[in-house]
């Protein structure tokens, strides 16, 4: 999760420029794969996501930058959904209110999760080995394929692939039991 950037109080100020565009750049994808949750087109999503950008950009100077950016950016864009469909009520593959609303709740709800998860995953890599942090790196950062990697490290694939899959459950393992406790906590 990226940190919050506060945004001088004078929106023309470049300071607030440089800090609104790269909030809005990295929260883009999550902002899209939210709205495109509640609409049925991807040229749809692109044309709401312009729509929210620019309504993003007029209230920039009403961010709270103790807030979440992608939640504010989120209810915008809802809104904007909903602005959108409004307009395209003739056209039968569109979701009708409530189903959108259900769907942004639902987005919200899922995105918490993989931030959940996410972080699930950094702790339980952590705690792996230097050796098993390598395999991983290796075979799931780089370019090279599993038979050139299982040949550097002087093993077999096959025995590489067992290793891989050993990890998997691992670290699947220790993210579900992370997420249990956690959610125990709450």
């Amino acid at each position: 999760m990226t940190e919050p950037i506060p945004f001088p109080d004078n929106p023309s100020d470049d300071a607030a420029t440089d800090a609104f565009v790269a909030q809005l750049t990295a929260h883009r994808h999550r902002i899209c794969a939210f709205l495109a949750k509640q609409l049925v087109h991807q040229a749809d999503v692109e044309e709401v996501f312009q729509r929210t950008s620019i309504v993003l950009w007029k209230k920039m100077d009403q961010f709270d930058p103790e807030g979440s950016f992608f939640h504010w950016a989120c209810g915008i864009a809802y809104n904007e959904v909903r602005n959108f469909l409004t307009v395209k009520r003739r056209n039968r593959l569109y979701f009708d209110a409530e189903l959108v609303e259900l769907l942004a709740r639902e987005a919200k709800e899922e995105e918490t999760l993989s931030e959940a998860r996410l972080e699930a995953l950094r702790v339980c890599m952590a705690r792996l080995s230097q050796r098993q942090s390598e395999i991983l790196r290796r075979c799931y950062c780089g370019t090279a394929s599993i038979t050139e990697i299982a040949a550097g490290l002087g093993r077999k694939r096959e025995a590489l692939y067992k290793q891989l899959a050993r990890l998997k459950a691992k670290l699947s393992d220790c993210i579900r039991f992370r997420l249990a406790t956690e959610g125990a906590e709450r």
